[in-house]
């Protein structure tokens, strides 16, 4: 059970967080020893997140979650809306959070010109 701030602050207890992280970096193949190259991070800490026995620092999620490709904001958002989307729809998501307002915008004209019907 939960009984601080902390951890509601987190979405869940720390094994929850945990938890959801071993799920995420299953999903995407990436072993323990590649995430925590790719973070940056020591491997046992990362062990210990994902077992439940240390509590991550928001900063530190967030660094694991750009290490799985992705914002801290799918992280915690509801399983069932992440699952809607495809992989890869997400991993063009996360992509477009790293554009400036002009890239958008030129990359907006390339998809209408894509999408829309020839002749319009």
């Amino acid at each position: 059970m939960c009984d601080n701030q902390y951890n509601d602050f987190l979405g869940g207890c720390a094994m929850d967080v945990g938890s959801k992280i071993t799920v995420l970096r299953n999903s995407q193949g990436i072993s323990l020893t590649k995430l925590a190259k790719i973070s940056g991070m020591a491997q046992s800490s990362l062990s210990y997140i994902e077992s439940g026995k240390a509590q991550p620092t928001v900063e530190t999620v967030n660094k694991i979650c750009t290490a799985l490709g992705i914002t801290l904001a799918e992280f915690f958002a509801d399983t069932q809306e992440q699952n809607q989307l495809p992989q890869e729809a997400r991993r063009i998501i996360n992509k477009l959070d790293k554009l400036t307002p002009r890239q958008l915008q030129i990359l907006n004209d390339v998809l209408d010109e894509w999408i829309s019907p020839k002749g319009e």
